[in-house]
């Protein structure tokens, strides 16, 4: 565009143009640093916001600093003319092409963990994991709010091993394993239970007389059979529960 940069579009724009995913550029480097959906005037609204609002986060405070310079955020659009759950996935892909840790997006796009941004042996995983039956008395944990790709074993480890509300039941699992999208993606031996203390994640949420308990676990070569296997089976259609018990 040539000229002074509009901050809205005309109404005959804003009817036509649909949903669309944008990009906020820093016009001084031309670094991307926001990607996001809108549809009518939001792509301006950032702008707007960052004069008006009190807040303070990583976003408004670039934009500020924009400003205060005698620069104005340059605005572009990605794609437009697109359905809701089109510009979803536009933009989910286009934060994860460019990558979350160098945008100022507090968080990524619509349905990243499920379909974004993957190996290809994590598409076969994720598609194609062959079904196992488990045959050891076992605890199968979804650590899903806490999994991301590549995640070490030391993390998947922690986040796998507590905190859960659970009874006695546990103490008869002697295996644990954390299933992310119905994939077992690690296998530990349970050496033993404790419940949260103060200093542990979440720790200042517990109610009294009322515990999440955690275990203790070792690896155990016996246990790769398991990995990369299907285990969606034991959850029933619908089923919201992060725990289900195996043989115990």
């Amino acid at each position: 565009m040539h000229g002074t940069q509009r901050d809205q579009f005309p109404p005959s724009v804003a009817e036509k143009i649909g949903y669309y995913v944008y990009l906020l550029i820093d016009p001084r480097t031309g670094e991307i640093f926001y990607i996001g959906k809108g549809i009518g005037n939001r792509v301006f609204a950032h702008a707007r916001d960052a004069l008006s609002s009190a807040e303070e986060t990583p976003k408004l405070d670039k934009i500020k600093r924009i400003l205060e310079s005698g620069a104005k955020v340059t605005t572009e659009i990605l794609r437009f003319g697109l359905d809701e759950q089109t510009a979803f996935e536009v933009e989910a892909a286009a934060i994860e092409l460019l990558g979350i840790t160098s945008l100022l997006n507090e968080v990524e796009g619509h349905g990243t963990l499920s379909r974004g941004r993957m190996t290809t042996d994590d598409v076969i995983m994720e598609l194609e994991a062959p079904p196992i039956e488990i045959t050891v008395p076992a605890l199968l944990i979804k650590p899903s709010r806490l999994w991301y790709r590549g995640m070490p074993d030391e993390e998947l480890l922690e986040a796998t091993a507590g905190w859960w509300k659970l009874g006695k039941r546990r103490e008869l699992a002697k295996y644990a394993f954390a299933v992310v999208h119905g994939v077992i993606r690690g296998a530990w031996c349970i050496e033993a239970w404790r419940p949260r203390a103060e200093g542990d994640r979440g720790w200042e949420n517990d109610l009294p007389g009322k515990p999440r308990w955690g275990f203790m676990g070792i690896t155990d070569p016996q246990l790769d059979q398991y990995i990369g296997r299907s285990v969606a089976h034991y959850w029933k259609p619908g089923a919201q529960s992060p725990f289900a018990y195996v043989n115990c």
